[in-house]
Protein backbone atom coordinates (compact mmCIF):
# COMPACT_ATOMS: atom_id res chain seq x y z
CA UNK A 1 0.00 0.00 0.00
CA UNK A 2 1.32 3.58 -0.63
CA UNK A 3 2.04 5.58 2.33
CA UNK A 4 -0.63 8.28 1.18
CA UNK A 5 -3.39 5.33 1.19
CA UNK A 6 -2.45 4.18 4.62
CA UNK A 7 -3.05 8.02 6.06
CA UNK A 8 -6.59 7.85 4.18
CA UNK A 9 -7.34 4.45 5.05
CA UNK A 10 -5.73 3.98 8.96
CA UNK A 11 -9.29 4.41 10.86
CA UNK A 12 -10.35 3.75 14.55
CA UNK A 13 -11.97 0.11 14.75
CA UNK A 14 -14.29 0.02 17.14
CA UNK A 15 -15.85 -3.73 16.21
CA UNK A 16 -12.81 -6.43 15.61
CA UNK A 17 -13.56 -9.68 14.79
CA UNK A 18 -11.87 -13.24 16.96
CA UNK A 19 -9.57 -14.45 14.41
CA UNK A 20 -6.18 -14.29 15.80
CA UNK A 21 -3.59 -12.29 14.05
CA UNK A 22 -0.67 -13.82 13.39
CA UNK A 23 2.87 -13.40 14.93
CA UNK A 24 4.67 -12.18 12.01
CA UNK A 25 2.75 -9.10 11.63
CA UNK A 26 2.51 -9.15 15.19
CA UNK A 27 6.24 -9.02 14.71
CA UNK A 28 6.22 -6.07 12.07
CA UNK A 29 4.45 -3.49 14.32
CA UNK A 30 6.82 -4.33 17.50
CA UNK A 31 9.64 -3.37 14.88
CA UNK A 32 7.85 -0.11 13.23
CA UNK A 33 7.59 0.80 16.65
CA UNK A 34 11.34 0.47 17.04
CA UNK A 35 11.84 2.78 14.10
CA UNK A 36 9.55 5.71 15.68
CA UNK A 37 11.52 9.16 16.58
CA UNK A 38 12.42 9.12 20.91
CA UNK A 39 13.78 12.57 22.37
CA UNK A 40 17.57 11.93 23.09
CA UNK A 41 17.63 8.71 21.81
CA UNK A 42 15.99 7.64 25.62
CA UNK A 43 15.10 4.36 24.03
CA UNK A 44 16.00 2.08 27.29
CA UNK A 45 13.52 4.25 28.66
CA UNK A 46 10.50 2.53 26.62
CA UNK A 47 8.73 -0.87 27.05
CA UNK A 48 6.40 -2.52 24.60
CA UNK A 49 4.35 -5.54 26.03
CA UNK A 50 2.11 -7.46 23.91
CA UNK A 51 -0.77 -8.92 25.22
CA UNK A 52 -2.26 -11.92 23.24
CA UNK A 53 -3.40 -13.86 26.73
CA UNK A 54 -7.26 -14.28 26.95
CA UNK A 55 -7.17 -13.87 30.75
CA UNK A 56 -5.40 -10.38 30.46
CA UNK A 57 -7.13 -8.75 27.98
CA UNK A 58 -10.20 -10.05 30.05
CA UNK A 59 -8.81 -7.92 33.01
CA UNK A 60 -8.61 -4.95 31.04
CA UNK A 61 -11.87 -5.17 29.90
CA UNK A 62 -13.10 -5.53 33.98
CA UNK A 63 -11.05 -2.88 34.32
CA UNK A 64 -13.20 -0.91 32.25
CA UNK A 65 -16.01 -1.90 33.48
CA UNK A 66 -15.68 -1.08 37.39
CA UNK A 67 -14.60 2.29 36.16
CA UNK A 68 -17.52 2.96 34.29
CA UNK A 69 -20.12 1.28 35.58
CA UNK A 70 -20.80 -0.32 32.68
CA UNK A 71 -21.40 -4.01 32.07
CA UNK A 72 -21.04 -3.95 28.43
CA UNK A 73 -17.54 -1.66 28.52
CA UNK A 74 -15.21 -2.89 26.03
CA UNK A 75 -12.08 -0.71 25.39
CA UNK A 76 -10.81 -3.44 23.41
CA UNK A 77 -13.85 -3.82 21.30
CA UNK A 78 -13.16 -7.63 21.23
CA UNK A 79 -9.49 -7.14 19.57
CA UNK A 80 -7.49 -10.29 20.32
CA UNK A 81 -4.15 -8.29 20.71
CA UNK A 82 -3.27 -5.63 23.05
CA UNK A 83 0.31 -3.89 22.74
CA UNK A 84 0.89 -1.50 25.86
CA UNK A 85 3.77 0.77 25.19
CA UNK A 86 5.09 1.99 28.85
CA UNK A 87 7.81 4.29 29.76
CA UNK A 88 10.22 4.96 32.85
CA UNK A 89 10.01 8.63 32.42
CA UNK A 90 7.68 10.79 34.22
CA UNK A 91 6.31 13.93 32.73
CA UNK A 92 5.45 14.98 28.95
CA UNK A 93 8.33 13.66 27.40
CA UNK A 94 7.97 10.19 28.16
CA UNK A 95 4.41 10.16 27.02
CA UNK A 96 5.26 12.20 23.32
CA UNK A 97 8.04 9.32 23.28
CA UNK A 98 5.09 6.65 23.73
CA UNK A 99 2.78 8.03 21.35
CA UNK A 100 5.00 8.24 18.42
CA UNK A 101 5.59 4.27 19.34
CA UNK A 102 2.29 4.15 19.24
CA UNK A 103 1.72 6.12 15.92
CA UNK A 104 3.59 3.92 13.73
CA UNK A 105 2.33 0.60 15.42
CA UNK A 106 -1.14 2.49 13.89
CA UNK A 107 0.15 3.26 10.22
CA UNK A 108 1.96 -0.26 9.93
CA UNK A 109 -1.23 -2.34 11.25
CA UNK A 110 -3.16 -0.35 8.59
CA UNK A 111 -0.51 -0.98 5.66
CA UNK A 112 -0.98 -4.87 7.13
CA UNK A 113 -4.86 -4.88 6.36
CA UNK A 114 -4.89 -4.98 10.34
CA UNK A 115 -7.81 -3.19 11.93
CA UNK A 116 -6.79 -0.50 15.47
CA UNK A 117 -7.54 1.15 18.06
CA UNK A 118 -5.57 3.22 19.87
CA UNK A 119 -6.57 2.89 23.41
CA UNK A 120 -5.57 5.04 26.19
CA UNK A 121 -8.05 5.86 28.58
CA UNK A 122 -8.13 2.32 30.30
CA UNK A 123 -4.47 2.42 30.16
CA UNK A 124 -4.09 5.07 32.76
CA UNK A 125 -6.17 2.76 35.32
CA UNK A 126 -4.88 -0.20 34.46
CA UNK A 127 -1.30 1.35 35.26
CA UNK A 128 -2.69 2.06 38.77
CA UNK A 129 -3.97 -1.39 38.80
CA UNK A 130 -1.36 -4.12 40.79
CA UNK A 131 -3.02 -7.06 39.12
CA UNK A 132 -2.63 -5.46 35.74
CA UNK A 133 1.24 -5.17 36.19
CA UNK A 134 1.80 -8.07 37.33
CA UNK A 135 -0.37 -9.70 34.68
CA UNK A 136 1.38 -8.04 31.92
CA UNK A 137 4.47 -8.06 33.65
CA UNK A 138 5.30 -4.31 33.52
CA UNK A 139 8.67 -4.16 34.61
CA UNK A 140 9.93 -2.15 37.56
CA UNK A 141 10.18 1.77 37.02
CA UNK A 142 7.65 1.85 34.11
CA UNK A 143 4.34 3.41 33.64
CA UNK A 144 2.01 2.30 30.90
CA UNK A 145 0.54 5.35 29.16
CA UNK A 146 -1.22 3.72 25.66
CA UNK A 147 -1.75 1.04 23.46
CA UNK A 148 -2.73 -0.26 20.54
CA UNK A 149 -5.71 -2.48 19.42
CA UNK A 150 -5.11 -4.60 16.99
CA UNK A 151 -7.32 -7.59 15.09
CA UNK A 152 -9.40 -7.98 11.84
CA UNK A 153 -12.24 -5.47 11.55
CA UNK A 154 -15.54 -7.09 11.48
CA UNK A 155 -16.35 -4.46 8.19
CA UNK A 156 -14.33 -3.61 5.74
CA UNK A 157 -12.71 -0.13 5.64
CA UNK A 158 -12.83 2.07 2.58
CA UNK A 159 -10.08 4.84 2.36
CA UNK A 160 -11.09 8.42 2.70
CA UNK A 161 -11.32 10.64 0.01
CA UNK A 162 -10.77 14.05 2.55
CA UNK A 163 -9.42 14.29 5.65
CA UNK A 164 -11.90 13.94 8.84
CA UNK A 165 -10.12 16.51 10.35
CA UNK A 166 -11.50 19.69 9.06
CA UNK A 167 -11.62 22.25 11.31
CA UNK A 168 -7.29 22.43 12.35
CA UNK A 169 -6.42 25.61 11.05
CA UNK A 170 -2.84 25.91 9.12
CA UNK A 171 -0.36 29.38 8.55
CA UNK A 172 1.86 29.03 6.38
CA UNK A 173 4.96 32.00 6.83
CA UNK A 174 6.83 32.39 3.96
Amino acid sequence: MQFSDVLKTRVSTRSFDSRPVPDGAIKSLVDAALYAPVGMHRYETLHLTVIKNPYVLEHVRALAVKATGDEKADPLHGAPVLIVVSTSLEGEIGALNVSCLVENMLLAATDLGLANLYVRGIITDAAKDADFLALARIPAGFTPVASVAVGYALAPVEPRETPKNNVTTVNYVD
